[in-house]
């Protein structure tokens, strides 16, 4: 993680404010070409497909994408999320553990925004990556922006969505747990006076779940392309198709989330793999 803070400024949504619809997109894995695989699975292929199923599905305020947008640090993996996400929405990405956005971040500006702001929702992306790590962690900048945060929540009454690309709990899954964001204890006893109006969103661990941690509701959402095996003691692959999460939050705080998988019979992951780097 680095000195300084990769995400500024924010996107206001000035709409009305019975509904907000936002969609995770995560753990893409791409490699900038249309041939790169992830354990046997062309990702750039199932990300289109995701992607495009979720365009289709009706009007989106925000794609919200929960980082390893790339699938080892390639470059060129973020103009060709760009390209697959269109200029019709907009777009906040976050870092993964296998990104290096930083290096070439300017082109991407427009996605590295700290915050949405709507009527009746915020949303803060917070950074865990670390850099050289496949663990996580929140530095000072993102604890200090996730204060801010939750104080104008507060302040103006209003429901928070927190983004993250490490879950901030334990997904009773030993290898994965080993990858936990170090510090999450810290965030999550700063969300306690409002822990009844956040919901948190996670990538990460290629697979959904649904679960209340000191009183936030946790999800997780499936990756673009291949997905891991729940509560393994060891790395295994799932085979479930890969998918995206389709968020409306309302004015009231109430949340309606679905998780939807698109298949694809011809681009499937080789399920014995015993793990990627």
């Amino acid at each position: 993680m680095s000195s300084s803070s990769l995400l500024r400024g924010d996107l206001l949504l000035q709409k009305d404010a019975s509904e907000l619809r936002l969609v995770q997109v995560t753990d893409t894995h791409l490699t900038g070409t249309a041939n790169g695989e992830l354990l046997g699975m062309n990702t750039a292929r199932s990300a289109r497909a995701v992607i495009d199923a979720a365009k289709n599905s009706g009007a989106i305020d925000c794609f919200l994408v929960t980082g390893d947008i790339a699938a080892n640090e390639q470059p060129t993996a973020y103009g060709q999320l760009e390209e697959m996400l269109g200029s019709d929405t907009p777009s906040l990405w976050l870092p993964g553990n296998h990104d290096d956005i930083r290096s070439n971040s300017g082109p991407f500006e427009p996605h590295l925004r700290r915050r949405l702001r709507a009527p009746c929702w915020d949303v803060v992306m917070l950074e865990t990556q670390v850099q050289g790590e496949v663990g996580g962690a929140l530095n000072a900048f993102e604890i200090g922006a996730l204060a801010e945060a939750i104080d104008d929540a507060i302040a103006e009454d209003k429901y928070l969505l927190v983004a993250t690309h490490h879950p901030l709990r334990s997904m009773a899954s030993a290898w994965l747990d080993e990858q936990s964001v170090r510090n999450a204890d810290e965030a999550l006893n700063m969300l306690g006076p409002h822990a009844d109006r956040t919901l948190m969103i996670s990538g990460h661990v290629h697979q959904e779940s649904d679960a209340v941690v000191s009183g936030i509701r946790m999800l997780t959402t499936p990756s673009t392309c291949v997905q891991f095996a729940p509560q393994s003691e060891d790395f295994a692959l799932d085979d479930v198709a890969p998918g995206y999460r389709s968020l409306r939050l309302y004015a009231d705080g109430s949340v309606h989330t679905e998780v939807v998988r698109v298949s694809d019979e011809n681009n499937r992951p080789l399920i014995g793999s015993s793990g990627y780097h």
